[in-house]
């Protein structure tokens, strides 16, 4: 499900076009009247939708600066396209003629482009509110005093905003003011990237992962063995009943070590309901015998038991519960709060990172991403959708992975929609999975 959060009208285009998509059914709206209220409708749908799509930056950088939520969260950028369809409506109403106008929120190079590409001199009082780095501005006061101010000085004879409330203080003051709406294309394009980033999830989330137990006998030489065979009977019992609870299946490793496989996404569950505070599966019940316990989630069950035995001796050092997933994040019981990484050794890791100028864990999570796709068919934005980076990231990362020999170009790929056709890549996985394994032929 997708969450779908801005203001009343920009939600009715939004949900128009995903009717028109045919997939009216896999969203659900908030509608809030100040932007600052988005983090509080996002909360809401979190626990409900694998995706939140934001109506514009700002609700979406309120949300982002929450830091709480569990879904993968965007926003519809507001781009070349719309800039586009606003002049057409002020050459029509102008009779041909722009006025000189002030710009908020798109990029300055954007807003150039656009008017270099009508032929007509681009303005010079342009206002992004975002960077890389984020937001530009303390609120939207101050982007209604930044237009109000050019065009009391005249600087400016309109001002041309993406936000709505900017639109209407301005209005309310009698400065002639256009709002620039996102077009059907941009939205659906950013519909069909949250859809895509839901599906990628879904994915992740039916990784395989593993719980891994090791536990370590009472001590004391002379036991009754009775008792020994009571207690083991005792421990298999509570691992049947914990590995129904994770929906999962018990196997027997050794006499000490036992493995409960289940899922990536019940193992993110039991990570959030600690968090929040409440019984965890991350802690096994009714078990007497001293034990350790490992979280490990992969691709593969073998790389999920591997992650899971890295967990256990991290757990062995400080005697808490560790998750390590295969990006080499690591989730501990006993300080949530600290963010932590593994560090990579194995060679072949190190030698590829090295070809393609990243770190031995982001080479790990980027053959992650790629098994998610169809290698022979990878473009930079779905690279960026299931690698979590912006798509000009992505493209370095192809042209890193081209540079190396592990791909080539393959042809293009042109939307239905708006936007330049995207270069598509043949990836040579099997050949990037056995140098990472250190087969260097």
């Amino acid at each position: 499900m997708i969450g779908i959060i801005g203001p009343e009208d920009s939600i009715r285009l939004v949900l128009a076009v995903a009717e028109a998509e045919g997939r009216a059914g896999e969203v659900t709206a908030r509608a809030y009247t100040d932007p600052e209220q988005a983090p509080e409708l996002a909360r809401e749908l979190d626990d409900l939708c694998q995706v939140l799509l934001f109506t514009g930056r700002i609700p979406y950088a309120f949300a982002a600066a929450n830091g709480t939520l569990r879904a993968e969260i965007d926003f519809v950028p507001h781009g070349g396209i719309d800039l586009y369809r606003t002049l057409s409506r002020m050459l029509i109403a102008g009779a041909g003629r722009l006025p000189r106008v002030s710009v908020d929120t798109i990029e300055a190079a954007t807003v150039r482009e656009t008017f270099h590409d009508i032929d007509v001199e681009p303005p010079t009082e342009i206002r992004p509110i975002a960077d890389d780095n984020g937001l530009l501005f303390s609120g939207l006061d101050e982007i209604t005093a930044y237009h109000r101010e050019r065009y009391e000085s005249g600087a400016v004879q309109a001002c041309l905003t993406c936000l709505g409330a900017v639109h209407r203080e301005l209005s309310a003051a009698g400065v002639p003011v256009w709002r620039v709406e996102h077009t059907r294309a941009a939205v659906r394009d950013a519909l069909r990237r949250a859809w895509l980033a839901a599906e990628v999830r879904q994915s992740r989330a039916t990784q395989i992962a593993v719980m891994m137990i090791e536990v370590s006998a009472p001590p004391g030489r002379q036991r009754d063995p009775y008792q020994v065979e009571r207690q083991r009977l005792r421990l298999r019992e509570a691992l049947l009943e914990h590995a129904q609870r994770m929906r999962g299946r018990l196997t027997t490793v050794d006499d000490s070590t036992f493995v409960i496989t289940t899922t990536r996404g019940t193992i993110e569950g039991a990570i959030a309901r600690q968090r929040a505070g409440h019984a965890s599966l991350l802690a096994l019940r009714n078990v007497d015998l001293p034990h350790t316990v490992g979280f490990g989630a992969g691709t593969t069950i073998a790389a999920a038991e591997d992650n899971a035995r890295k967990a256990l001796a991290l757990g062995r050092q400080d005697g808490h519960v560790q998750v390590v997933f295969p990006d080499g994040d690591v989730y501990s019981s006993g300080d949530a709060a600290v963010p932590r990484r593994l560090r990579e050794t194995a060679p072949g890791v190190l030698r590829v990172s090295e070809q393609l100028g990243l770190g031995p864990l982001s080479t790990r999570r980027l053959l992650d991403a790629l098994h998610q796709m169809d290698p022979a068919q990878v473009t930079a934005r779905g690279l960026a959708d299931a690698y979590g980076v912006e798509a000009r990231s992505a493209r370095r990362l192809l042209n890193a992975l081209r540079a190396a020999g592990f791909a080539e170009e393959a042809g293009l790929h042109v939307s239905t929609g708006a936007g330049r056709p995207q270069t598509v890549y043949k990836v040579q996985l099997q050949r990037l999975v056995s140098a990472l394994d250190g087969d260097a032929s």
